[in-house]
């Protein structure tokens, strides 16, 4: 009865949450996402199991695998036969005994458990059982169809111009809106009171009002000015300089000027009801006056989201990020560990985003606006709010010298000043928290992948120049000594110039190629195997995943057997095979959120390494001088931690799973790929390991005799 119980109280939740899905979400809805032709996911498992993918209860052509189980569940169904009748004559001997028909612990429930798990053992026309198939359907329908519902949506959400994370907004955009409105605040506040003064006469001053359209914004009543807006028109000798030819540009400047419309509009409202707020609770003491800072920040967002998905029009159709919808929409959710470098910069903002910024002009009140009473009172109560305001900005953003954080923070870099007691302190920092591989000057954020990648090109790119130029150097001073210039050379009293260059390369040879070898296998591991570290991760996952829907279909038919048991014991025996049920139904889903998970993370933890290495690296150093091996050291530990925390996050694409399983009471997949990445690892350590042999050396003979080889006697 208590597993009658939990299958009721599951089908009562089920039903009650089914309102609840989102988007439209039911089963037809996950089988058609699962139904894709092109999906190499559901393609593996027709490559392996055959066409009882697709049609599981029609026989199709003959596998091997389909073949065995078939085998398997003939064996099967003759042991649980045996052990069934034994059970049944045991359980109908001792129930004779007692004089009822159910012994103690069981209920009618036990024969009819029984009998299904009979059922489900006993082979279908493809040689499957009712249980194999049950599994089968949760991997290939249930796991695979909300698999590819997470990463269409997804693909989705990227098309439309939606980043990875949430971007800071540059300071000229939020200093635009902020003049915006303030401009439209001015209004408002200068209207409201000519309205008070002029309630009993006829005004003589004019009221404010705003007048243009189509990105250009003026306030002001003839007299007096409360501030303007405007989109500047392009300059299209400057555009064609920095492209190289003439590029369109009239779907920037469009829509540049629909978003600061749309600003326009927004903060215009947003004043008109600060302003009437202000004015309820200064005389009737009641309302609640919005967050100002709230309401310019989200402005600012929303044109700079606008403006930079006009940008990346401009070569959408041959980037990468128009491909990644394409395929995700075509191979399904299993190619989505290929594509994390176009997911990381995706719509990224570039710092023609903060150049896009809308031109504004501040008030000038010099003209009639009447007394200023309540313009000055609205603005007294506006920069007191906006000063402890509670919007918390994303991680990463910059401080403008307008915003209300600056008024009471403290900038971090006048602390370093203080706190940086020699120029290596200060060059460490700049080395390593320096914004490489970004393109927004006015973000601090940092994806440390990208960052060391770029890390790594440019090391390889050095290594490669200075190995030339020393081979040429090289080549050139043992060309001049064996040329006229030597034989002139050799017959000098003093010096021979083209030998001692010779023989001066000849000795820096070990060190130069040390230091060479040492930085190539540095930059290849950089450039090469760290951004190949999710896409490894990844295959983990997949091969993770395909064992265990083999294991969920080789284990169907014992699960099955699992129900013949005593009614008291099914439920220890049985109950895991429920719970791997919903691992092969979650497990591709869990995949994909594990992927957007580690994404997210190592962008957070790269810009606080970025934000907190400063202050630990001045910290440590206070009472000590820094010099060059310090400073190497504490770059080492920077790309340290940077690297060692991007491996260790992407983890989650293949651990998350076993996770979520552990917790709902499972046991995590013997993950059998578990060692990929540690093995890729070592493969590249050991290119590194060629610096310690360094070619130039040569072995020193011993000198003692034969007898005393070691020197001592």
């Amino acid at each position: 009865m208590k597993l009658l119980t939990k299958i009721q109280a599951a089908a009562l939740l089920c039903a009650a949450s089914c309102p609840a899905f989102a988007d439209s979400v039911d089963y037809q809805t996950i089988s058609d996402a699962a139904s894709k032709t092109g999906d190499l996911s559901r393609q593996a498992l027709v490559m392996i199991f055959g066409d009882v993918v697709l049609t599981p209860f029609q026989p199709g052509q003959a596998t091997l695998i389909g073949s065995l189980f078939a085998l398997l569940n003939g064996v099967l169904c003759a042991v649980a036969l045996v052990w069934f009748l034994i059970v049944t004559l045991k359980t109908l001997f001792k129930g004779g005994q007692d004089g009822k028909v159910f012994s103690a612990g069981r209920s009618m429930l036990h024969p009819v458990m029984s009998f299904a798990g009979f059922i489900t053992l006993i082979p279908t026309a493809s040689g499957w059982s009712l249980s194999q198939l049950v599994m089968l359907w949760a991997a290939s329908t249930m796991g695979i169809g909300s698999a590819n519902l997470f990463t269409d949506k997804a693909a989705d959400m990227i098309s439309s111009g939606m980043s990875l994370v949430v971007q800071p907004t540059a300071p000229s955009t939020r200093s635009a809106a902020r003049a915006v409105f303030e401009m439209n605040l001015c209004k408002y506040a200068t209207n409201s009171e000519l309205s008070s003064l002029y309630q009993d006469g006829q005004a003589r001053t004019a009221l404010m009002q705003t007048k243009g359209g189509n990105g250009d914004y003026t306030t002001g009543n003839g007299s007096a000015l409360c501030g303007s807006a405007r989109i500047p028109e392009p300059s299209t000798g400057v555009m064609d300089s920095l492209f190289g030819s003439a590029v369109n540009t009239a779907g920037v400047t469009s829509a540049s000027r629909g978003a600061l419309d749309t600003m326009q509009s927004t903060l215009d409202a947003a004043a008109q009801a600060y302003v009437a707020s202000y004015l309820s609770r200064r005389d009737q003491d009641s309302g609640t006056l919005a967050d100002p800072e709230t309401s310019i920040q989200n402005a600012a967002a929303a044109y700079e989201t606008t403006v930079n998905n006009a940008l990346n029009q401009l070569n959408y159709k041959d980037s990468l990020q128009s491909q990644l919808t394409t395929q995700l929409k075509t191979y399904g959710w299993i190619s989505l560990g290929a594509w994390y470098n176009t997911f990381a910069t995706a719509n990224s903002k570039t710092n023609e985003v903060a150049n896009a910024a809308p031109v504004t002009s501040g008030s000038s009140l010099h003209g009639e606006t009447g007394t200023g009473d309540l313009y000055h009172q609205v603005f007294a109560a506006y920069r007191s709010q906006v000063q402890n305001s509670t919007y918390t900005a994303p991680l990463g953003t910059q401080t403008a010298k307008d915003d209300g954080a600056a008024s009471s923070a403290v900038d971090p870099d006048a602390i370093f000043v203080g706190l940086f007691r020699s120029p290596v302190q200060r060059l460490t920092n700049a080395l390593a928290t320096g914004r490489v591989g970004t393109e927004a000057n006015f973000s601090n954020q940092v994806n440390p992948l990208i960052k060391m990648q770029t890390i790594g090109d440019y090391t390889l790119w050095a290594t490669e120049g200075v190995l030339t130029t020393y081979t040429l150097v090289y080549a050139a001073a043992s060309s001049a000594d064996n040329s006229i210039l030597g034989t002139v050379g050799r017959l000098m009293p003093f010096i021979n110039v083209t030998a001692a260059a010779k023989d001066v390369l000849a000795q820096l040879s070990p060190a130069v190629y040390f230091l060479l070898l040492l930085l190539l296998a540095v930059g290849f591991s950089l450039a090469v195997f760290l951004p190949a570290v999710p896409f490894l991760y990844w295959m983990v996952g997949v091969f993770n995943w395909l064992v265990s829907v083999m294991v969920g279909c080789a284990a169907g038919p014992m699960w099955s057997a699992t129900h013949l048991g005593a009614e008291e014991d099914k439920g220890s025996r049985s109950a895991y095979g429920y719970i791997f049920l919903i691992d092969m139904m979650l497990r591709p889903s869990l995949m994909v959120l594990g992927f957007f998970f580690a994404s997210v993370a190592v962008m957070a933890g790269g810009t606080l390494l970025n934000l907190l290495f400063g202050t630990a690296l001045a910290n440590a150093n206070a009472d000590s001088l820094m010099g060059l091996f310090k400073l190497v050291g504490w770059l080492l530990i920077y790309a340290r931690i940077a690297t060692f925390g991007v491996t260790r996050v992407f983890g989650l694409q293949a651990t998350l799973a076993d996770y979520v399983i552990t917790f709902l009471g499972g046991a995590g997949m013997a993950g059998i790929m578990g060692g990929l990445v540690d093995d890729v690892k070592g493969m590249f350590a050991a290119t590194g390991g060629g610096a310690r042999r360094t070619p130039g050396l040569q072995k020193v003979t011993n000198p003692e005799m034969p007898d005393n080889k070691d020197g001592v006697k």
